[in-house]
């Protein structure tokens, strides 16, 4: 969109591949004093969890694969790592009480599954 002579200035906004297509048409500005609101109505009513394509990929990317040949606790060390990795001070915590509490019933016998 592009809001000439604001104030003397013109202005535009791009947003390069949005995750889905909107309406022009249906899409709106509104030019306030201290800022410009940017409405734009979708094209067809469905949730989106990303607002653009590079979004999208790069959470696609901080994903685990999901690897079919891979030994599946190999998998499930996988995913415990990078949760541990990426995780605040209360998920390591929770993590490493789990992993001791599973190591000690191990060690006693009682592995319960």
């Amino acid at each position: 969109r592009r809001s000439s002579d604001l104030n003397g200035k013109n202005y535009s906004l791009i947003v390069n591949n949005l995750l889905k297509p909107i309406s022009v048409q249906g899409s709106s500005r509104k030019i306030k004093t201290d800022n410009v609101l940017v409405m734009c109505r979708k094209k067809s009513e469905q949730k989106w969890d990303f607002l653009t394509q590079v979004e999208k990929q790069i959470k696609d990317k901080s994903k685990p694969s999901l690897d079919k040949d891979e030994d599946p606790s190999q998998s499930m060390m996988n995913l415990m790592k990078k949760l541990y990795d990426e995780g605040d001070d209360e998920m390591k915590r929770t993590i490493n009480k789990t992993w001791v509490e599973s190591r000690e019933k191990q060690e006693r016998g009682n592995l319960d599954f």
